[in-house]
């Protein structure tokens, strides 16, 4: 019973290394995307929504973490 909890516990932790691994390519896309000098600029109606990627990035990671911790709490009693 406990090892699971702990097995969930490691499995949250990892994931949101790995989030924190990936954010500095995301956040490099994003930037390449919205600066107007950038190959790939999206252009100056599109920039805006763009710029909002990274806060959903960390909102989607948080969402992911509190449903893997529900699970993991749950799952374990």
């Amino acid at each position: 019973m406990m090892e699971s909890k702990i097995q969930a516990l490691i499995g949250i932790v990892v994931l949101v290394v790995v989030a924190a691994v990936l954010f500095p390519l995301v956040n490099t896309q994003i930037q390449d995307l919205t600066c107007s000098t950038g190959v790939n600029y999206v252009g100056d109606s599109a920039a805006g929504i763009v710029g909002l990627v990274p806060i959903f990035y960390w909102l989607l990671v948080a969402l992911v973490v509190i449903g893997a911790a529900i699970v993991g709490i749950k799952g374990a009693m």
